[in-house]
């Protein structure tokens, strides 16, 4: 006779316990829908609910806004954010944007290695080229014989996806937490601790200049609110909702290719079977993404009549 099981599956409890943390992690709103001077605008706020800067752990991970203009239908119109069906964020002719694939597809050779291209933090999207990335990068030493690394290195190597080999960072605009301190309150503690001010300086987010959601001298309100200005006459429909959502990938497609394409042997080979065969339809993590938060169906602004 087999023994009776009891309770829940450990494996089906921490799946659902991921969800639910997930689900508890952001929050993600839209605001202020206008629609005038053939521009639809929105204004996306996304706050951290975390307790810590997210997406954390180790560098690769990130999140991202999708913001999706869509007919009365539900046919997407214009979107930022959109993925393929391996979470490659892609435009509006489903060509990756600019840095989510670092080499070329038979990895013979990195794409433009010294441009580092990435998407930059961003106070506006005008464009579905452009998408709302929440991620740390960094990269590799220049390859001179005494390269510059450190909280203050300026980037001059190509990006870098190995802990081994990060030498200065390129961006950090993860998500601060709610009352993150501002850089003197934690040059203070770094000193209280016996540290020099590098300890402070080094969690300070970067490539953010000019964003009031990042101000050094402000302590945090946890959130990031940004601005959408779609032009109309790029919709080619009518725009009837607004919808954004914000995702996160544990591992993104950049990660993985570099994997495979610098990683040699049988672990390498195994993640790549791994991979190749993991089959996320119809389920949490459809697409390579998880969904954090979702906003509400916000209705469009009817057209004013001249």
């Amino acid at each position: 006779m087999l023994p009776s099981r009891r309770g829940v599956d450990p494996l089906v409890a921490t799946e659902r316990a991921m969800l639910e943390q997930a689900a508890n992690t952001a929050d993600i709103g839209v605001a202020e829908v206008t629609r005038e001077d053939g521009t639809l605008a929105a204004k996306v706020t996304v706050r951290n609910k975390a307790g810590h800067k997210f997406p954390s752990g180790v560098a690769f991970r990130r999140a991202f806004v999708a913001f999706e203009v869509r007919d009365k239908l539900g046919q997407v119109l214009w979107a930022s954010g959109r993925t393929n069906s391996t979470g490659v964020i892609v435009d509006e002719n489903g060509e990756p944007v600019a840095g989510e694939l670092w080499w070329t597809q038979d990895c013979k050779s990195r794409i433009d290695p010294a441009a580092r291209a990435h998407q930059p933090h961003y106070q506006v999207i005008t464009k579905q080229s452009q998408a709302q990335i929440y991620q740390e990068m960094a990269a590799s030493p220049a390859d001179v014989e005494s390269p510059a690394c450190g909280a203050h290195a300026k980037p001059e190597g190509p990006l870098t996806s190995s802990f081994l080999s990060i030498c200065a960072k390129v961006k950090d605009n993860r998500l601060l937490p709610h009352g993150f301190l501002p850089l003197t309150a934690r040059t203070e503690i770094a000193s209280a601790l016996g540290a020099n001010a590098e300890l402070a300086e080094d969690v300070a987010p970067v490539g953010t200049d000019g964003d009031p959601d990042y101000a050094e001298e402000n302590e945090s309100e946890g959130e990031d609110v940004l601005l959408y200005q779609v032009p109309l006459d790029e919709i080619g429909g009518e725009p009837a909702e607004i919808r954004a959502t914000l995702y996160y990938q544990a591992i993104p497609p950049f990660f993985l290719q570099d994997r495979f394409c610098t990683a040699k042997g049988l672990d390498t080979q195994r993640l790549y079977y791994l991979a190749g065969k993991l089959d996320t339809a119809g389920g949490p993590i459809q697409s390579w993404k998880l969904k954090v938060g979702q906003t509400a169906k916000i209705a469009v602004p009817e057209a004013s009549v001249p």
